[in-house]
């Protein structure tokens, strides 16, 4: 009986250790965090729910998000809490959801450790940071911290007026408030504030690339990994936020505020979290979809203004924080979004029953060549004569680079001007696809189809499953040390080292099953474009 009551002492003597190694203090507080294990048996820390900010709710919704207070006790940082509102307003959703997640590999590494910091996709609609969607195992055992976190979506992170009542891009100022925090507090974790490199996917990526432009983010980190995205992409930037603005309100109150968009973001305020997500979706009755847009927006001119300048000019002359990058794409962006074949040939009729539906908004094509500009286009894709319904890898090609590949490119070309570009393809199809594949000739791997090889997702894998996993995962915490993905030989690659790219030596990574350093990228469909925006487009464009 002594001997167990001694054991069960000595149990709660190690527990009680084991805790106390994992309450840090902060300038803000206390926190308490975890211990994890990766699936390869490698333990890790985890601290979770961490604020960085006051909660945006009562007077601070539709604000600029201030840092947090400080707290007293020991604040349990060991789960996920809330996501912020989405466009569908789901369960475990709610305004008071900013909030940051750390997971560190050593909290007293001997040489501090470099930090990946991740920015959520889901179209600035949607998303979250919870452990089981971007769990760090894979990352974290190459020695490197992770740090996710919420932004505000949707309406209450980017809500615009397009003037100084509501400039927009709230949930844009969420993530720098959230990169400044790491850069402040990240030492406490075992981390080298200099060494923070920012990386996404989808929207993400067009975050980090919004990160890459903005005055507000320099020095904030030293690396950029985009994946899927850029600020160059048509749904980073939108200049009819006014209209979403003022249909919300219109949808909400019979009253004439004459205007004045103080009162009427102060109307807004004083509606529910329900009201307002139901207003959105009864939007749609008004608007169409390319107008119920709710996204990054260049703002006017004000103190907190996270953007205000041409996305496009800004890279093209050099005005960004010049940071090495690396940036690519899935083989085939839009399997994910056209969904099935039915869809895909009814898409197809529309292009040809609607062929101005395939002129980007940012091309000027007034009547005189509206026929003109439609031809070029087909003519990048279908043979003479040939209609879309009947050819769906052209369908399936136009709507990739469209949502994606014309303005990853670009940027790549662009940026690589001033700065080492490292240009990818991500084209394996495996084990952890997203969707199969349904368009015969087609490329086969859809949007987001690389998170289940840099992030754990507990899915079935095949032994090149797990080779790619190391590859990537490898790759990219190289990045994060070197600022070079391979700065060195390694039978893990196969001996590739990958070389920047250029707009005049266009070198990218097929990641496949193999590494393989090809050129030109699209080079066809790119020409085509190029000729298409040299005559046609906007200047100054904005996207691309």
């Amino acid at each position: 009986m002594v001997i167990s009551l001694f054991v069960a002492a000595l149990l709660f003597l190690q527990a009680s250790v084991q805790a106390a190694d994992l309450q840090i203090a902060l300038p803000d507080g206390e926190i308490l965090g975890a211990t994890y294990t990766t699936p390869n048996g490698i333990e890790y820390y985890g601290f979770r729910g961490i604020p960085y900010a006051k909660p945006p709710v009562g007077d601070l919704r539709f604000e600029v998000p201030q840092p947090a207070e400080p707290w007293t006790g020991v604040l349990d940082a060991t789960d996920d809490q809330d996501s912020c509102v989405s466009v569908n307003n789901d369960s475990g959703e709610s305004e008071d959801c900013l909030y940051i997640n750390v997971y560190t590999p050593n909290l007293e590494p001997s040489t501090k450790l470099p930090v990946l910091f991740w920015i959520y996709g889901g179209a600035y609609r949607e998303g979250n940071s919870r452990k089981h969607l971007y769990g760090p195992d894979y990352l974290v055992e190459e020695d490197v911290i992770v740090v996710s976190f919420n932004y505000r979506v949707g309406a209450f992170g980017f809500l615009s007026s397009a003037d100084e009542a509501l400039p927009g891009n709230n949930g844009m100022k969420d993530q720098l408030l959230a990169l400044k925090w790491t850069h402040e507090n990240i030492q406490h974790f075992g981390g080298d504030p200099e060494k923070i490199t920012i990386f996404g996917e989808s929207a993400g990526s067009s975050s980090v690339g919004l990160h890459l432009i903005s005055k507000k983010s320099a020095g904030l980190f030293r690396g950029a990994i985009l994946e899927s995205g850029t600020s160059l992409n048509s749904w980073s930037a939108y200049a009819g936020a006014r209209a979403v603005f003022d249909g919300l309100v219109e949808v909400l109150s019979e009253d004439d505020f004459r205007n004045d968009t103080q009162e009427m973001k102060a109307f807004l305020k004083s509606r529910s979290v329900e009201e307002i997500s139901d207003a959105v979706n009864a939007l749609s009755d008004r608007l169409s979809a390319t107008q119920l847009v709710l996204v990054p927006v260049i703002e006017v001119e004000n103190e907190d203004a996270f953007i205000t300048e041409s996305h496009y000019e800004l890279l093209k002359n050099g005005d960004f924080n010049q940071v090495p990058t690396i940036i690519g794409l899935c083989s085939e962006e839009s399997l994910l979004f056209l969904g099935d074949v039915a869809n895909t040939r009814a898409l197809g009729q529309s292009f040809d029953t609607y062929p101005e539906a395939i002129i980007p908004d940012n091309l000027d094509a007034d009547k005189e060549v509206l026929e003109t500009v439609i031809d070029k286009i087909k003519s990048i894709y279908l043979e003479e004569g040939e209609q879309f319904e009947d050819n769906l890898v052209a369908v399936t090609q136009l709507y990739s680079d469209s949502l994606f590949g014309r303005a990853i490119l670009k940027h790549a070309d662009l940026q690589s001007a001033y700065t080492p570009v490292y240009l990818y393809q991500f084209s394996y199809y495996g084990a952890r696809h997203v969707m199969e594949p349904f368009i015969d000739g087609a490329e086969k791997v859809a949007h987001s189809s690389d998170l289940p090889y840099l992030f754990y997702w507990p899915r079935s894998a095949q032994a090149e499953d797990l080779l790619v996993q190391n590859r990537l995962v490898k790759l990219w915490t190289n990045f994060a040390k070197y600022l070079n993905p391979t700065p060195e030989e390694s039978a893990l690659f196969n001996n590739v080292i990958w070389t920047p790219h250029t707009e005049e030596n266009s070198i990218y990574l097929n990641i496949n099953t193999t590494l393989e350093l090809n050129t030109h990228l699209k080079e066809r469909t790119m020409a085509g474009w190029a000729e298409i925006f040299e005559l046609y487009g906007k200047k100054p464009l904005i996207t691309y």
